[in-house]
């Protein structure tokens, strides 16, 4: 990983969250607004606010979840989520196990 972010997306667990299956996905800063771009295409539209800057966009299978800046961005899969629309979000978003 380079100052300006991985050269692919990857991701880490994250374990704070209270769906066992939330992760931080992490993109090289010159490309994360265009995977933001895609997310809200597919998924709908991006909020912003809060004291702490925080971007989000619901649907009725992810919860996408970022800081200012919307990197890294948070991952929360809802109930309704399955495999496959985990396998459709990682080919939107370019990531490879």
């Amino acid at each position: 990983m380079s100052e300006l972010g991985p050269a692919r997306p990857s991701r880490a667990r994250h374990h704070a969250c209270i769906h066992p299956e939330t992760y931080k996905y992490f993109f090289a800063r010159r490309e994360v607004a265009a995977v933001w771009d895609r997310l809200a295409a597919a998924y709908g539209e991006i909020r912003r606010g809060g004291p702490f800057g925080i971007i989000e966009i619901h649907s009725p299978r992810f919860i996408f979840r970022a800081t200012m800046g919307g990197n890294p961005i948070t991952v929360i899969r809802t109930r309704h989520c399955s495999e496959a629309d985990v396998e459709a979000l990682h080919r939107l978003i370019g990531y490879e196990d």
